[in-house]
């Protein structure tokens, strides 16, 4: 809700950048949460959110491939929102 209420990506880049490096936890746990987080971004912020998913796709290509089959799974559903919310097949740019 507070990334919503700031309303600029100038803003939400930093947050972002926070996110995704905890994509690369050493925990699964954090990994997904991370995950979740993200997704919520994007549900909450909604179309004004993609501005940053040019810089998430390469952490989400990375968790397509993790080890931990809860990771993978929420990855999926994650970039099946942002392919949503953008209506772009997001499958070439992984």
């Amino acid at each position: 809700q507070l990334a919503a209420a700031a309303g600029s990506d100038v803003l939400w880049k930093p947050l972002n950048n926070h996110i995704l490096m905890n994509t690369r936890d050493p925990s699964a746990a954090v990994r997904l949460s991370s995950l979740k987080a993200l997704k919520e971004l994007f549900e909450v912020i909604g179309e004004e959110y993609l501005v940053l998913l040019p810089e998430c796709l390469p952490f989400l290509s990375e968790l397509l491939e993790d080890n931990n089959p809860d990771v993978e799974a929420q990855c999926r559903r994650t970039l099946k929102f942002a392919e949503d919310l953008s209506g772009e097949d997001l499958d070439t740019f992984l």
